[in-house]
């Protein structure tokens, strides 16, 4: 039970240190706090934040004290399948629930004194595990669009039940010994290695071999030498990937006006009335009036000078971008100025819907950066 314990809380930690929350919050009124490390916008059909399902057929092997001596025999060998579903957090980590079901069989042959006997196992399995999946290839070379080929692992934990019935051979007469009836449950521990090739965005096919180890010696009813019976698979696979991010913004989607300077009105002095000449005049009052136009800040950076196609591909923006140096802070905006407020917030939720956080409405006044819009 402890490493099982241990194995569990291992897997918990390798999931969910993979999930990178990087975002900019509102540390004063004039500007947001700056984050150093961009935020992490998924390229165009990448595999983060997507779903994955797909079903699975091939092979299994048992191991255990029926077959102790090799470890891929030909008479140890039945058919299992399943279906599987699985969250991609990123284009490295996911999460994957798997169903197998599928035979089991193994044979061993030995003596009792000096005659020959065979003793034999034969039943059905069916197994629910929770994998943790990681993708080596964007692990080792982040992910590019148009990549094809990935290797990947899997580690998890999950479930086995498995009904088998026992029968001894001896000089051809078959007997049934003493033995568990019905199904049985234990642990089960998969490791295991894949490879998967994207035929379109969508659908790809893979081969993956698991090792899984089943907390009980008796999956082949026969207690022994093994502490721990094993199933594993071959399993070759098809899947169909979903739930890829929105389009790319559109400049289409959102009309716009060009800079402008605005200055205070000062209201021209109406002339004094030629009569009565005793009525004495008020001098002119002056009025100022604020006016604002306003940007959409899609990032900023402190310590990075990254350029402006950069930010454009990185944050998948199909619009103009205006990159800001002020005292070696780099502010990168979207390059329209809106004289309707309520423009750039739809803009400004827009991005932050496709994940971008950083975004923040910014105020203009006379071409100037004035505040930021807190709404």
């Amino acid at each position: 039970m402890q490493f099982i314990l241990r194995y569990t809380a291992f897997v918990f930690v390798f999931v969910f240190s993979g999930l990178d929350l990087i975002a900019q919050s509102l540390g004063n009124y004039e500007n947001p706090v700056i984050a150093d490390s961009p935020v992490k916008v998924p390229p165009k059909n990448s595999f983060a934040r997507t779903w994955e399902a797909g079903g699975m057929v091939g092979p299994d092997f048992y191991y255990g004290d029926l077959n102790s001596e090799k470890f891929l025999p030909n008479h140890s060998v039945s058919v299992a399948g399943g279906v599987y579903i699985m969250r991609q957090f990123t284009n490295a980590i996911g999460v994957k629930g798997q169903l197998l079901f599928g035979g089991l069989n193994g044979s061993k042959d030995g003596l009792e004194g000096s005659i020959p006997v065979n003793w034999s196992f034969n039943g059905v399995f069916f197994d629910f595990t929770v994998n943790s999946v990681f993708n080596f290839s964007n692990i080792v070379s982040p992910y590019r669009e148009g990549r094809k080929f990935f290797v990947y692992g899997t580690v998890g934990a999950g479930i086995s039940s498995w009904n088998t019935s026992l029968a001894k051979n001896v000089n051809g007469e078959l007997i049934i010994p003493p033995q568990n009836s019905g199904f049985q449950t234990a642990f089960v521990l998969p490791l295991g290695l894949g490879a998967q090739y994207a035929f379109t965005n969508k659908i790809s096919a893979g081969v993956e071999y698991t090792v899984r180890m089943v907390f009980s010696d008796y999956v082949d009813q026969t207690s022994g030498g093994f502490k721990n019976d094993f199933v594993n698979l071959l399993a070759f696979s098809v899947s169909y990937r979903f739930g890829f991010s929105k389009k790319n913004l559109n400049v289409q989607d959102y009309n716009y006006t060009g800079p402008v300077r605005y200055k205070p009105v000062t209201p021209v002095a109406l002339p004094p009335p030629a009569k009565p000449e005793s009525v004495i005049q008020t001098p002119p009052q002056t009025y100022s009036q604020e006016v604002y136009c306003y940007v959409v800040q899609v990032c900023a950076f402190s310590k990075h000078n990254y350029s402006v196609s950069w930010v454009k591909k990185h944050y998948r923006i199909d619009m103009p971008v205006v990159k800001e140096t002020v005292k070696g802070l780099n502010r990168y905006i979207i390059g329209h100025f809106y004289n309707d407020i309520d423009v750039a917030k739809r803009l400004c939720d827009k991005l932050r819907k496709q994940g971008i956080s950083d975004a923040w409405v910014i105020a203009y006044k006379g071409g100037v950066r004035h505040h930021v819009v807190i709404y």
